[in-house]
């Protein structure tokens, strides 16, 4: 039996137990299906900007990594060196530069062009900064993941702690997703996606691996949320009597009919 064999052998044998699945606890349960998006923060600087990761070298300018990020998305509007910045919610969490779009837009879930832009201006060195909740539809397990170019830090909030994915620094296009599933009850989970681009083609999307699904899927606005949604209110003890009354007399009168 050659190595290849034998290895195929021991693979079939041998009982390799998989990465379990991490539980968590929503910080408010229940089913919700009705969202209005997620809060985003948009910051381009000039390619001339220097951070803290590279900011000596004289070739180091522009977004280097998260420390940089931090930085640029402080900057005031008026600092000499932001280009353009924009604030508002959206639907979805899904958007590229141009060159993306044009390169990679197609392989890639088709993301819109970021709202920092209008199309044709310059798209370098540009931060985007996602709150918000993430409503899980039904208890089960799910997975999270990011497509980035360059990089990102996902948080994930539940009534225990927090559980992050990172990609620091300057990489090539990818999607990073946690290693093992989570365990998720029904209910809001906070967020928040700090992503950003250096040069040439730049992503950010957040999707998830849904239970019985065969493939990523970006995030729906139904499932994304703002703010944690006021619940619907319970209806009085007063209005629930009065509706027994109600009920009583409509079947009173119903067989005095008879």
């Amino acid at each position: 039996m050659n190595t290849l064999s034998l290895m195929a052998a021991l693979a079939a044998t041998l009982a390799i137990p998989a990465a379990q699945a991490i539980p968590l606890t929503p910080l408010v349960g229940g089913s919700f299906t009705d969202g209005d998006g997620a809060n985003s923060q948009w910051v381009q600087v000039t390619d001339s900007w220097r951070g803290s990761i590279y900011g000596s070298e004289s070739w180091g300018t522009g977004i280097w990594g998260l420390a940089d990020h931090t930085l640029v998305m402080g900057l005031a509007s008026g600092h000499p060196d932001v280009v353009r910045t924009h604030t508002g919610t959206v639907s979805q969490i899904s958007f590229a530069d141009e060159r993306f779009i044009s390169d990679y837009g197609t392989s890639w879930a088709s993301p819109a062009l970021a709202p920092l832009f209008t199309g044709g201006e310059g798209q370098e060195n540009w931060a985007a900064s996602f709150t918000g909740y993430i409503a899980i539809p039904t208890t089960g397990f799910y997975n999270f993941g990011v497509l980035y170019d360059d990089g990102f830090r996902f948080t994930l909030t539940d009534q225990s702690g927090s559980s992050s994915l990172v990609m620091d620094g300057l990489n090539p296009r990818d999607r990073l997703g946690f290693s093992s599933d989570l365990e998720l009850a029904a209910g809001l989970y906070g967020f928040s996606l700090e992503s950003y681009e250096r040069l040439e083609a730049g992503v950010v999307q957040l999707s998830w691996f849904t239970p019985g699904a065969s493939d990523w899927s970006v995030i729906p606005q139904s499932q994304l949320y703002t703010t944690v949604p006021s619940p619907v209110p319970e209806p009085s003890h007063a209005v629930l009597f009065a509706s027994g009354l109600l009920l009583l007399f409509a079947r009173y009168r119903a067989r005095r009919t008879v």
